[in-house]
């Protein structure tokens, strides 16, 4: 019935409210969050990612050891982390954008990446300075496949922060209040070098959360659109997926946590 009566009639911005917002880059790979992306996007198995991972490190010597569970770096690696990161800003696929939004003279190095006392028996994973004098192009796909997404996560990893607005709009028509979620991007930051990382790969690349908002244009109070359109949206929830080696390497690693004692070394499974 509402639907009916204001089709094709005028609509009204009558406020529009924005929130400065930003997303945290993420944090280096301990293993399985390396098998988690590996396993979402290129369909690896954990068991294949590890094989892959534990070539890289005893044959090729392009990564550190793979067997970690630690996301963080000890203070004594940072000259070596910029030799890496001064290599991987100028490869071809990050060079056109990871440039802007990487400062080499200012990198954040904070908590988020370095702290001595998270690190367990061995630091993150990363690639080494072996990634800049090896021909990549004549790496087997899938070492090719886990060394680049150890490099884009070590790049977005330095980043800067995503910035956008969260916008929420109001609407009235014909008597009839509407609401607008939405975002504008106000600096692309370390999403910029995933995005061009995901552009150069083949396969279809899995949707984030947060791009799924709607990305609205400029609106301001008192702005009239003339003859919207009004439409009905139907629905319906689904019932909970079956695990990936992605979801279930996710749940084991909090399994039975609850019941651990605060000063467990380690957690889960």
């Amino acid at each position: 019935e509402i639907a009916s009566k204001v089709d094709g009639k005028d609509g009204t911005v009558k406020e529009v409210k924005k929130t400065a917002k930003q997303t945290l880059p993420p944090q280096l790979y301990d293993l399985t969050e390396l098998q988690r992306d590996c396993n979402k996007m290129y369909g690896f198995s954990a068991q294949k990612t590890l094989d892959i991972a534990q070539s890289l490190y005893e044959k090729r010597k392009m990564i550190t050891y793979p067997r970690t569970d630690s996301r963080y770096l000890s203070d004594d690696m940072i000259p070596k982390i910029k030799v890496i990161m001064r290599r991987l800003v100028n490869a071809e696929i990050f060079a056109g954008y990871a440039q802007n939004v990487i400062d080499m003279e200012k990198l954040p190095i904070n908590k988020r990446i370095v702290d001595n006392k998270k690190v367990t028996d061995h630091h993150a994973i990363l690639p080494t300075v072996e990634i800049a004098r090896t021909d990549l192009s004549a790496l087997p796909a899938g070492e090719r496949d886990v060394l680049m997404l150890l490099a884009c996560r070590l790049l977005c990893a330095t980043a800067q922060p995503h910035r956008f607005e969260a916008v929420l709009a109001v609407l009235e028509s014909e008597g009839h209040t509407f609401t607008a979620k939405g975002k504008t991007i106000l600096h692309e930051g370390w999403k910029g070098i995933e995005q061009a990382f995901r552009a150069s790969l083949k396969q279809k690349q899995p949707e984030d959360g947060d791009e799924n908002t709607a990305r609205l244009p400029e609106l301001k109070e008192g702005q009239r659109f003339e003859k919207a359109a009004a439409t009905i949206r139907e629905g319906k929830t689904s019932p909970p997926k079956h695990y990936t080696e992605d979801s279930l390497l996710a749940a084991m690693e909090t399994a039975g946590a609850e019941d651990m004692p605060e000063d467990a070394e380690r957690k889960g499974l």
